[in-house]
């Protein structure tokens, strides 16, 4: 791995997933990549009872838990007037790596999408990309979370469905490549 890396010694990660093993795994790898404060929560409502305590940067979190799932948990974080930090960077880490859970993971607010298995370069390039190429939030109707879109210019033949298309065919977040 090089040390390309960021320093991640001032940043705090919470770790949300019901396996206790692959917390461990998880902290082992932040720990790799110099992490400076790492929490961990079992469930859903233990993680949002660690982010009432302290908010962390970046929050790491299961698909498939018992009880509210990531994606119910990603949506309250982003949707719910109570939410602790709306904007807060959510890695969903997930042992399905399937079109369909990748795609309703994104629609329901994830910043990044890690299929397992981990490893401390992958999981480091993600942090990375938080960090250093955050994409600006959008609010609309049916959607708040980070932009979706990733191109500057949309694929060649495909229908421009934004004002900001049709008007210069271009994107106008320049930062969501």
């Amino acid at each position: 791995m090089s040390r390309d890396i960021l320093d991640l010694s001032g940043i705090s990660i919470l770790i949300v997933d019901d396996n206790k093993q692959m917390r461990a795994l998880i902290v082992r790898i932040l720990e790799a990549l110099h992490v400076g404060m790492v929490q961990e929560a079992e469930d859903a409502n233990q993680a949002l009872r660690r982010m009432k305590q302290a908010i962390p940067d970046i929050m790491l979190l299961d698909h498939r838990m018992d009880g509210m799932t990531g994606n119910e948990l990603v949506s309250y974080i982003r949707n719910d007037e109570k939410s602790p930090h709306p904007y807060l960077p959510i890695i969903m880490v997930s042992g399905y790596g399937d079109h369909d859970s990748v795609t309703n993971a994104r629609d329901a607010g994830v910043t990044e999408y890690l299929a397992k298995p981990l490893s401390v370069a992958v999981l480091g390039q993600r942090l990375t990309a938080v960090i250093e190429h955050a994409r600006p939030f959008v609010r609309t109707k049916e959607y708040f979370g980070p932009d979706r879109r990733r191109r500057k210019v949309p694929p060649e033949g495909s229908p421009r469905r934004r004002a900001d298309d049709a008007e210069t065919g271009e994107s106008e977040n320049e930062d969501a490549a």
